[in-house]
């Protein structure tokens, strides 16, 4: 049979594919979203101990040798629990600090200012940053190191794989990791347990495995500290294994013999008998003073209160608009709250603000505060006029690039902070006319929390320098006061003898400067206490069945008027913390004594162990430091080598017909080297014949603050269509004519060189920046299958002529910036924008211009979000529908009704009149408007309507508007313009949606719309949209 040449429009339909899917808004993960910026390189360096390989660039070799035996030791304590060792060492990534750590690569999602470490699972690379004190690293490294023995005990076991971890509560995960890290002694942890058995909200662990409302770290650190206690601490391992294998309420079933239920009320009943005697008295319910910042009048979480001098304001943070946390001023009286001083969304360039652990300071004057910020990659100090917060003053400290707690000094000249440098953190003094910065301290021990006293002679500090009683230890990890003399010239540290073991934090001086003022967890709660310095005799002020206390045991959480001395606290009761202001003397006066400490109420139950505590001992044992031979401990070059990092696979099939065998499968691995710097990725793919193999290999270097890379690609487009002639067939009695049913099979090979750029300028901008050169060519079989009145007779495949190869090259550059906070379906809150422009040169010349601005006003419960996008090919073959599809109006995420399903419903509709043309929706550029108003109807208690801890669903009144034209046509608002040729008149929709978030993977939309163009409002159609709001 003769070969033909199979006539077919091969490159419109070729660009069409590549070239078309760049007018459809991309996935919002690409199109928008937030940045992890590198504002720096890190040049890491490896330091080997025994069992892990450290990689640091700290420059103090003393304090990564610290650090590695600290991981040592944390090592030999779980080794007892696991009973597991590693056959080889496992990776460490230490930063310097905490805002170094939030730029790793190693680590691909956000890293916000509350996390202090990570453990990534398939390398069980350890990732997080020298802390702000010596306790808070050393518990970061005993927590991180439970997961590594954590995912060995998943992996390493042959009837075990990565699927069981979803077995895993986070309670239990997260529970084990801080029992075995703190013990069973914990301020924290029982103060939360004593006001869920006082408020009667104590969940089961079924309800804590599907509400996480209950906090997974202090709830299950609570319940596997009495797991450890009641049945020994020796089964928790077990206890893990056996829930990744059957879930956890068989688990316990096997291990020990009883149900979820039983077990649960055990726990609750343990709590109950050991914090119900110690809450009786109904005098320690009641907080002292007047609440001046609650959920009636700000939010539930009120941290980091700081009076002014004179005491007629107050500044603390508050999520009271729920989206973000916020930095308000209020009157301190009535509080009511004056202003807003500065916000994630006003100050766009601000990475975040540390409320968690840090305080802010008054001017003497009151006219000004200062706070902490995170800007490009380190803490600033943000200088705000209060009576006019848009006018701030970013202050860099030169050489201390992460900054805590500052302090104004009485005569306004001087700023007093904690920073760390290299790994170490001391006091520091800034100079606020010159910017010089002093060394105030220089050594190996913490210094937090330092205060002035009104005079300013005096400094008052939390350190962990022991006490006379405490010299003998090795290590300090708890905190005592201190006091410097900034008139000494070696500026010592005199430490004062009070409640040793306890965790003595936030010191403030009072304003006669006759005593202190300092937090105490002294007697297993954390209450106000007050040391008179003549005597020094200490006077108990509080006596609370919970806390005074932020959301750490470091958070600072009192305030004192320097020239008043009225008194500001934060009280955690109810699950929330509420700001109260008291006088001195509406406080207790209650002497205790300044040696006696009691954590009875501080220990989780049940309070007498039923088993041998192995926990709790080695946490109280003093560490044999050095564990190794110092030989052991040694420098490494570093030499990046790639490892795989993630492997999926889509599975492999095939099947065989008489069109021959095909093959369908795909395999996708992402690789990097160990601090994530350098990802190379791959992936192979199949659907078809062996024409079908598919692949691309690309890589990114993410080392320098300009993130680049490049990929190669070879992939086919595989389409075919039906065709039916008329053909002969030649058989043995000659030639006969038959009716052939041909599959037309085309196949379009891609074959791709790219490079792309990006720079993120923070976490709310970026540039984005790509070129590639791409070769098309082409093969085209037909399958033949010949019927002779309506019979089939045979079959036959042949190749035909393919129209020759083209070439396509294509540059862009684009401007994007989003900082807005998503809500249950969409975003409520901030601004989106998206600039960009596409260069299409080579067998085709065409420019693509994207303009695209989203903007989003919060006014609980409501959204108002508004849109303005543009969509536009330009240049001479923009118009040409042989080489491009033209875009839409009814496309998902433009005009609502306006779809194909949609515009069938509305046929003979006053939208569809008899001049009415399909033509009018389509263009090579749209223009396209919205407004929303957008209500929760169902999910968060405070955000929503209707309270539902799985249905998230949010109400949408809508207006849509799109218009489509091409380059001879013009936008016209006329409505006597209406049906004129080259006229294009605006579609309009309005209607009512649901967006259902289905459990964070899938957003559907429902929505019943009404299109109109003029004439008023029609008929209505039903609609479906799997599209998150935009």
């Amino acid at each position: 049979m003769k070969k033909k040449r199979f006539a077919f429009p091969i490159l419109q339909l070729v660009i069409w594919l590549m070239v078309s899917v760049l007018f459809v808004p991309a996935g919002q993960a690409q199109y928008f979203g937030r940045n992890k910026p590198n504002y720096r390189k890190f040049d890491f360096k490896v330091y080997q101990s025994p069992n892990f390989e450290i990689y640091h660039y700290l420059e103090n070799d003393s304090i990564v040798h610290a650090l590695a035996s600290s991981f040592e030791k944390w090592y030999v304590r779980h080794q007892i629990l696991f009973r597991d060792t590693f056959p080889e060492r496992n990776p460490i990534i230490i930063y310097a600090n905490h805002p170094d750590f939030q730029q790793t690569a190693a680590v691909s999602g956000e890293i916000s200012i509350g996390t202090q470490g990570v453990t990534e699972a398939l390398k069980t690379r350890v990732v997080i940053p020298v802390l702000e004190t010596n306790a808070q690293t050393d518990h970061v490294i005993g927590h991180e190191l439970t997961h590594v023995f954590h995912y060995r005990a998943v992996f390493e076991n042959d009837s075990l794989s990565m699927s069981n971890m979803r077995n895993l509560p986070l309670w239990l995960v997260e529970g084990m990791a801080e029992y075995f890290s703190i013990g069973s002694v914990d301020p924290n942890t029982s103060m939360i347990m004593r006001d869920a058995i006082q408020q009667d909200e104590f969940p089961t662990l079924k309800e804590m495995s599907r509400n996480y409302q209950f906090n997974p770290y202090r709830y299950g650190h609570s319940f596997v500290s009495f797991f450890g206690r009641t049945w020994g601490d020796s089964l928790i391992s077990t206890l893990y294994s056996e829930t990744a294998k059957f879930g956890y309420e068989r688990a316990l079933e096997r291990v020990v013999g009883l149900s979820e239920t039983t077990v649960s009320n055990l726990w609750k009943n343990s709590l109950i008998n050991h914090y119900t005697p110690l809450m009786e008295d109904s005098a320690r319910h009641i907080p002292i003073g007047r609440a001046i910042a609650s959920p009636e009048n700000a939010g539930e979480m009120n941290l980091s209160p700081s009076l002014s001098p004179d005491g007629k304001y107050i500044t603390y943070f508050s999520e009271r608009d729920l989206v973000s946390l916020d930095l308000f001023l209020a009157e301190a009286e009535s509080g009511k709250i004056i202003r807003k001083l500065s916000s994630s969304l006003r100050n766009r360039d601000i990475d975040g603000f540390n409320f968690f652990e840090s305080v802010g300071t008054w001017s003497p004057d009151g006219k000004k505060f200062v706070y902490v910020a995170v800007k490009k990659g380190r803490n600033i100090l943000a200088m705000v006029d209060v009576d006019r917060p848009r006018r701030t003053r970013e202050i860099v400290v030169d050489g201390v690039p992460a900054i805590n707690n500052p302090s104004w000094s009485p005569d306004g000249s001087q700023l007093v902070f904690n920073g760390t440098v290299g790994g170490n953190t001391d006091l520091f003094l800034y100079e606020i006319e010159t910017g010089k910065v002093t060394n105030l301290t220089n050594d190996r021990y913490s210094y937090i929390h330092a205060n002035w006293s009104a005079d300013g002679r005096y400094l008052a500090l939390s350190t962990d320098l022991p006490q006379e009683s405490q010299k003998s230890k090795i290590v300090n990890f708890n905190f005592n006061l201190g006091i410097m003399d900034m008139q000494d010239p070696g500026k010592s540290v005199r430490v004062l003898n009070v409640f040793p073991e306890a965790e003595n934090l936030n010191p403030i001086f009072s304003p006669e400067q006759d005593g202190l003022y300092f937090l105490s967890n002294r007697d297993g709660y954390r209450n106000l206490y007050f040391i008179r310095f003549e005597d020094e005799k200490v006077y108990q002020l509080t006596d609370f069945y919970t806390a005074i206390a932020g959301i750490t045991h470091l958070s600072p959480a009192l305030s004192v008027a320097r020239e008043t001395g009225e008194i500001v606290y934060s009280h955690y009761q109810k699950t929330n913390f509420t700001l109260y202001k008291a006088s001195p003397d509406e406080f207790l006066q209650r002497e205790v004594d300044p040696m006696e400490v009691d954590f009875t109420a501080s220990t989780l139950p049940p309070f007498e162990r039923v088993s041998q505590p192995v926990v709790d001992s080695k946490l109280k044992a003093e560490p044999e430091l050095p564990l190794f031979p110092v030989d052991s401990f040694a420098e490494k070059p570093f030499q990046p080598r790639f490892s795989l990092s993630y492997i999926g696979s889509s599975g492999v099939g095939m099947a065989t017909n008489r069109f021959g065998t095909g093959v369908a499968g795909g395999v996708s691995m992402l690789f990097s080297d160990i601090t994530g710097d350098n990802q190379m990725f791959a992936a192979l793919a199949v659907n078809g014949e062996i024409y079908d193999f598919g692949g691309q290999v690309g890589y990114q270097n993410q080392k320098s603050p300009i993130r680049w890379g490049g990929m190669v690609s070879h992939i086919p487009y595989p389409y075919a269509f039906l065709n039916y002639r008329l053909d002969t067939l030649a058989t043995n009695d000659g030639p006969v004519q038959v009716e052939n049913l041909q599959i037309i099979q085309y196949r379009t090979f891609e074959d791709q060189v790219m490079a792309f750029a990006f720079y993120p300028i923070s976490t709310t901008r970026r540039i984005e920046a790509s070129a590639s050169l791409s070769w098309y060519y082409f093969r085209i079989d037909a399958y033949n299958n010949y019927y002779q009145f309506g019979y089939y007779v045979g079959e036959s495949r042949e190749r035909l002529d393919a129209p020759p190869g083209f070439n396509l090259q294509r540059v862009s550059l684009s401007y994007v910036g989003d900082d807005s906070y998503f809500g249950i379906a969409s975003p409520i809150r901030g601004r989106r924008y998206r600039l960009g422009a596409e260069q299409i040169f080579g067998s085709v010349n065409m420019t693509s211009v994207t303009a695209d601005y989203r903007r989003y006003f919060f006014l609980k419960p409501f959204t108002f979000a508004f849109r303005g996008t543009h969509y536009g090919r330009y240049g001479k073959e923009a118009d040409d529908q042989d080489l491009f599809y033209p875009l839409y109006l009814g496309y998902p995420g433009y005009v609502r009704g306006l779809d194909y399903n949609s515009l069938y419903k509305l046929q003979g509709s006053a939208l569809m009149d008899e001049q009415w043309s399909f033509e009018n929706l389509l263009g090579s550029k749209a223009l396209l408007a919205g407004a929303e108003i957008r209500f929760p109807l169902t999910g968060p208690e405070r955000l929503a309507l209707i309270p539902s801890g799985l249905f998230f669903t949010e109400l949408t009144f809508f207006f849509d508007a799109g218009v489509a034209w091409r380059n001879d046509d013009q936008i016209t608002f006329n409505p006597d313009e209406l049906r004129e040729p080259n006229k294009r008149y605006p579609y309009f929709s309005i209607g009512p949606s649901l967006r259902i978030n289905v459990f964070g993977a899938l957003i559907l939309e429902p929505f019943y719309a009404f299109p109109f163009q003029t004439g008023g409002i029609g008929k209505g159609v039903w609609g479906f949209n799997f599209l998150p709001g935009w």
